[in-house]
């Protein structure tokens, strides 16, 4: 090809050459995984950029909220009244004397000096600063506006001197204190009012403390000390006006952002007064937002992960590009190898004007291709060659039968002409698995299944539900049930009916080494669908004694084997998944060989790897399947049964080269597997017949031992390859 890598610039250089095929093998996997990760990047971007306006529109609480938390006032102003004490104001002012030109306030610093009081909560950062407390403005509709009755005065100011001329006659009124406090609210005077109720705390008794309190944390709260405001407020519960408290106390926890105590203390507040239309308001705001920030964290933790992700492919993209550059530094420029080529056809024209080639004729109703001697013959398939079996040299016997689309036969083939059956290829197939090779004597003398054949079989590669699935025997290992494999002489009689149960099964020790496997398929399975599995509940009514003939019978008798727990406990509850698999509980089947996966011994965890894999097949997940099974060729690769069905897997995932690689595998496999021969049709005319599906010819990874194994699963669907 013109632009083939590997027309380099020093041919002769092999050690170049080795590392140009490493590198175009690296990058062509390389460019696979950006191609995933990218579409895995777009498919979980989150996108959604009118999440807060939807919820606002949507949430239940926001709706009856009808504004957004940041609209209400938190700071809503509140106060316990000397009344609820069954005191009135009046007894302790004069409001009938004189008025002095010039007023006086009742500014209590002036009045006392009180350098510290235990009771003053001195302690607290808020008191300490507050004669830098800041006052924003009141709004008109404060209520504490509403409180100082004009009774006891004209106006504000002379209702303050009154006050002062209270507190001169008698500097220990906790009452006259409590009154100067709301005075200096009115007037938005922090700094004094905190003096003012420190006095009344000083000079109060314990049930009346409450007053000075709520006066004290309102103006803590206003002044951006909602912390020592809420502890404040908690003192006062112990011997206060519940509602004023409660409600105080869910407006600061509401700034705070402590939305699940300003909740609580919103529902207190209106056990104590049902209906309170603020409270209702203020606890639909916030539990409005208190779902908007959740949502909008959430969206960022996404955002955050798809930034990390995006980072990180464009760090492997930048890896990519730097080896793609080294890849093309030894390719030859295209006008060379353009050049290179134009000598090589002329040098074949001149080859072929000179006879350096053979003529060959089309016999047996064009099935075979005759020709005179035993060297390469180079053909095309299409037109005349459509139909072509096998190539004959020189005599009738068939030496080679063609399995590649475009195939070349060498010379050495000839010592095999006497018969078909001495191939290497037939012989690898029919002695395979434990079969009998004579049920294939009559098929060794010819090329099986035939062209005609497969078109009937499998006109097309056959779907995924069309599909079959397997159960891995223990006995394949020398594991065998005897509880659930008995014979007929054990008692079934028993009349109470069972299912096995796995869900009460302890498996403390759960293997490590599954931990994130089954973390990323917990994440996403759904087993919950009803699909009975028709293949295993053949493979389970010929494991059981022919006594039990019903689901129900067959169900107790599992359940009783898992009881009496003669067989190692991991065997019995492999068996329970194949109940379940059968009978189309793939939540139940799931769990009973999850916990046979956690109970078996490291040596056979492939048995319940590979048959929770099946699983999985039969509901569709194929992609989930095939990496248990990788697990599993990790823990044993002698099995065929893992190789086909993670060739089912790779075939429902359109991906047919993976497919035919663990097909070649379990064919290169000697162990006994009966349930593997309905496969085997399939999988020849697969090798056989690539071209009925639209199969091109490529190179994959192998495998040896159990560890390394790559199908690449898995693979778009219009690049299906196949190696011959």
């Amino acid at each position: 090809m013109v632009d083939s890598p590997m027309n380099l610039k020093h041919p002769h250089d092999l050690v170049i050459l080795m590392r140009q095929e490493t590198t175009v093998n690296y990058l062509k996997e390389l460019e696979k995984q950006l191609v995933a990760q990218k579409i895995h990047i777009e498919e979980n971007e989150d996108r959604d950029t009118g999440l807060e306006q939807r919820h606002n529109k949507e949430d239940p609480d926001c709706i009856k909220a009808k504004v957004p938390l940041g609209d209400l006032d938190l700071y809503d102003g509140t106060y316990i009244t000397l009344e609820s004490k069954d005191i009135s104001p009046e007894d302790y002012i004069d409001t009938k004397s004189p008025l002095p030109p010039d007023l006086e306030q009742p500014e209590c610093t002036k009045i006392l000096d009180l350098p510290y009081s235990i009771h003053a909560f001195q302690h607290l950062r808020g008191i300490q600063e507050r004669v830098n407390l800041s006052a924003p403005l009141l709004s008109k509709e404060d209520p504490i506006f509403t409180y100082l009755s004009r009774r006891l005065g004209r106006s504000i100011e002379e209702i303050g001197h009154r006050i002062y001329d209270g507190l001169m006659k008698n500097s220990s009124s906790w009452i006259l204190y409590n009154m100067a406090s709301f005075y200096w609210r009115i007037k938005n005077e922090p700094y004094q009012v905190v003096e003012c109720a420190m006095r009344a705390l000083h000079f109060s008794s314990r049930h009346n403390k409450d007053i000075a309190l709520i006066n004290l944390a309102n103006v803590l709260h206003r002044a951006h000390f909602s912390a020592d405001a809420a502890i404040v407020v908690h003192a006062a519960l112990d011997y206060s006006d519940v509602f004023t408290s409660y409600y105080t106390l869910g407006n600061i926890y509401a700034m705070l952002g402590e939305y699940n105590h300003s909740v609580l203390c919103y529902d207190h507040a209106l056990q104590a007064k049902p209906g309170f239309e603020q409270a209702i308001k203020r606890k639909h705001a916030v539990l409005c937002q208190q779902k908007l920030e959740q949502k909008l964290e959430a969206q960022h933790r996404s955002l955050q992960r798809t930034l990390n992700e995006l980072k990180e492919y464009q760090k492997q993209h930048d890896h990519y590009l730097r080896q793609q550059e080294i890849l093309e530094k030894h390719k030859l420029i295209q006008e060379e190898q353009i050049l290179r080529n134009i000598i090589h056809e002329t040098q074949m024209a001149k080859e072929a004007q000179l006879g350096n080639h053979q003529i060959c004729r089309l016999g047996n109703q064009q099935h075979s291709l005759h020709c005179q001697w035993d060297q390469p013959v180079r053909y095309h398939r299409g037109d005349m060659f459509e139909n072509v079996e096998y190539v004959e040299f020189g005599g009738s016997d068939p030496v080679s039968s063609m399995t590649s689309i475009t195939s070349e036969l060498h010379g050495n083939h000839s010592d095999l002409s006497h018969s078909l059956g001495s191939s290497p290829l037939v012989h690898s197939v029919f002695s395979l698995w434990g079969l009998d090779s004579d049920a294939y004597r009559e098929k060794q003398s010819i090329l099986w299944p035939k062209r005609s054949d497969c078109i009937k079989s499998y006109a097309t590669i056959p779907t995924s539900e069309e599909l079959p699935t397997y159960f891995l025997h223990p006995e394949n290992r020398g594991q065998r049930i005897y509880s659930v494999l008995g014979s007929a002489e054990e008692d079934h009689t028993d009349t109470d009916l069972y299912e096995p149960d796995c869900s009460s099964i302890s498996d403390a020790h759960a293997a490590d080494s599954f931990y994130f496997l089954f973390k990323e398929l917990d994440s996403h399975l759904d087993l919950k669908e009803n699909m009975p599995d028709s293949h295993a509940k053949q493979i389970l009514y010929s494991r059981v004694s022919n006594q039990l003939s019903s689901q129900q019978q067959i169900g107790s008798f599992i359940h009783h084997a898992i009881v009496k727990a003669r067989d190692p406990l991991w065997l019995v509850l492999n068996e329970a998944g194949l109940y379940w698999r059968a009978f189309g509980n793939g939540t139940f089947a799931f769990t009973c060989l999850r916990k046979a996966l956690n109970l078996a011994p490291h040596e056979f965890q492939d048995i319940p790897l590979v048959n929770l894999a099946n699983l999985l097949i039969h509901y569709g997940l194929h992609l989930d399947a095939s990496k248990l099974l990788r697990k599993a060729l990790t823990i044993n690769g002698s099995e065929p049964l893992t190789f086909l069905s993670l060739g089912n897997a790779c075939l429902a995932l359109k991906n047919v080269s993976g497919a035919l690689q663990a097909f070649r595998h379990a064919l290169d496999l000697t162990t006994k597997c009966l349930e593997c021969e309905k496969s085997l049709k399939l999988i020849r005319c697969l090798q056989f017949y690539p071209f009925l599906y639209n199969i091109t010819t490529s190179s994959c990874s192998d495998y040896r031992g159990g560890q390394h194994f790559r199908s690449s699963c898995p693979t778009p669907a219009n690049e299906r390859t196949l190696e011959l």
